[in-house]
């Protein structure tokens, strides 16, 4: 994880403690950030391979989607304590242009991150865990290479849905398979399928 302090040291930064407001009070400096637990994170540039898998779900979601829902790029998302984690794609009920400095939690349902290299771990850990805080029931992550728990086929996705039992249950789902996927579409919360092979994400179009 690189601090924005160290990304840019001459650079006057907002002093802590940092809160998702923070993100809209930066200087257009071409980088992106997000605020995780009161720390100014530097989002690494997206390769073309991540931003294809996150475009090509996003073509998928916007099919099924109600037009009470909108499947959205790189919002902002208010969490409870401050946290504004900024994720690749996110399906929510609120209206955008209510929400000019981060869409509230309570709107926000599934929420996708194509995890990068170098902040992994905020991927795999931090964020699951703040999403998981803030009550957002589907949380998909997408791994382009094989990790430490799946040395099998990638891209795999992890789904995290919490269940009608209240308990959250964590499924892989690696290429070379058709599955249905779940996503949570509003407050209800209604959960959709999405049948999908994570094969398709990257790669020739199929």
């Amino acid at each position: 994880m690189t601090t924005a302090a160290e990304a840019g040291a001459e650079m006057s930064w907002p002093r802590p403690p940092f809160t998702v407001d923070t993100l809209f009070e930066l200087p257009d400096t071409g980088l992106r950030y997000e605020v995780l637990d009161g720390a100014l994170v530097v989002v690494p540039p997206p390769t073309p391979e991540h931003n294809l898998a996150a475009d090509r779900l996003r073509e998928r979601f916007i099919r099924l989607l109600s037009p009470a829902a909108e499947a959205i790029t790189t919002a902002a998302v208010r969490l409870p304590g401050g946290s504004g984690p900024v994720p690749d794609l996110l399906i929510t009920t609120a209206d955008a242009s209510d929400h000019p400095r981060g869409i509230p939690a309570e709107f926000v349902h599934t929420v996708v991150e194509v995890v990068s290299p170098s902040n992994a771990s905020d991927d795999r850990v931090k964020k699951a865990a703040l999403y998981a805080a803030a009550g957002i029931p589907c949380y998909w992550r997408v791994e382009l290479r094989s990790w430490r728990e799946h040395f099998g086929p990638v891209p795999a996705i992890v789904v995290r849905l919490l269940g009608d039992d209240g308990e959250w249950h964590t499924t892989v789902h690696a290429a070379g398979e058709t599955r249905r996927l779940p996503i949570v579409v509003d407050r209800s919360p209604a959960v959709v399928p999405v049948e999908l092979d994570p094969a398709v994400l990257v790669g020739p179009r199929r």
